[in-house]
């Protein structure tokens, strides 16, 4: 709902004749946001053209003599939303609201959000690449029947087909999705590039590469056991302990940032990763980072402090943290 600071008329049906501009401003302000009449109507009734009366409008808006405040619950995720705009200059932001108990089906929401978000940027047959990650997983779940609808084509952005499958095993059997058929982690460098000179390999990387779109998972050292790339058994608790003394505070695809969104370094599971590097990940046009919890706050000013992802679904937990550790 809104509401209006705008002084009522003494007189509805009084003509523009006699009147300074502010109150003319005044009038048709009521006319429009009170009275719900249309440009066209106010017009008649004050004997202004639609066009003056759309000027005077914006001219009310810009002068302050009409003022709109919004009493919603998605009010602080909209100021929070242009916040994180502003901060990071992203293509695109959305923030969910906060339940009463926080992270709840958190996942579910952030993949709801996420898969709204893509069904306003694809368009019909472009390459969808996805990553990792039960969000990412989400979103895919909740696009089904548009991917379908759209004929939307879909890679992965990484190898290992066992942290996909909960979104891709969704997916109708008709969608086009093309699986790096390689594991997320080899296991040394050595084999790691083998593979990846593998030309069932590369040409699905290169395709990635060619991606219109991608949509990808944040992970955070704060998450501890519940990261997807612990529990899926691609590090170990040892390891993970050892990336965080190293500086690292969250990963995408597996690659550890630090703080400032460059990698973390002396970290030999960066060579030792199948799939596309964050830097190859950065070309493609529109990158959207799905991450929410005010555990992941400092993972994700890492993605956008890199310029890993240039778009953001997250929830107001998530959002407030990240604004309050930016100040």
């Amino acid at each position: 709902m809104s509401e209006l600071n705008i002084k009522p008329p003494a007189d509805l049906n009084h003509a523009e004749h006699g009147m300074n501009e502010e109150e003319l401003l005044a009038r048709i302000a009521w006319f429009y946001y009170h009275d719900g009449l249309t440009q066209g109507e106010i017009g008649q009734r004050l004997n202004l053209s639609r066009l003056k009366v759309s000027r005077l409008l914006e001219k009310g808006r810009q002068s302050g003599v009409i003022r709109v405040q919004i009493n919603s619950r998605y009010k602080g995720c909209l100021e929070l939303e242009n916040a994180l705009l502003q901060q990071f200059n992203l293509q695109q932001v959305r923030v969910l609201p906060a339940l009463d108990e926080q992270n709840i089906g958190l996942s579910t929401r952030l993949g709801t959000g996420a898969a709204h978000m893509l069904m306003t940027l694809l368009q019909p047959q472009q390459l969808l690449a996805v990553g990792f990650g039960e969000a990412a997983m989400s979103t895919l779940q909740h696009l089904s029947g548009f991917i379908t609808s759209q004929q939307i084509r879909m890679v992965t952005l990484s190898g290992g087909v066992g942290p996909y499958m909960t979104g891709i095993g969704q997916l109708d059997a008709a969608c086009s999705v093309s699986i790096i058929p390689a594991p997320l982690r080899a296991s040394s460098s050595e084999v790691a590039r083998i593979l990846r000179e593998e030309r069932s390999v590369r040409d699905i990387m290169l395709a990635a590469c060619a991606a219109d779109i991608a949509v990808v998972g944040i992970g955070a050292l704060g998450q501890r056991r519940d990261a997807t790339i612990l529990r899926s058994g691609y590090i170990s608790e040892g390891e993970q302990l050892l990336f965080g003394r190293k500086g690292a505070v969250g990963d995408i695809l597996g690659y550890f940032m630090r703080a400032d969104g460059e990698l973390a370094e002396s970290m030999t599971i960066h060579q030792e990763l199948i799939g596309l590097s964050l830097d190859e990940l950065a070309n493609i046009p529109v990158v959207i980072g799905v991450a929410g919890g005010a555990e992941k706050a400092e993972a994700i000013i890492a993605a956008l402090a890199g310029r890993r992802v240039n778009a953001l679904v997250t929830e107001e937990h998530a959002a407030r943290s990240m604004l309050s550790l930016l100040t």
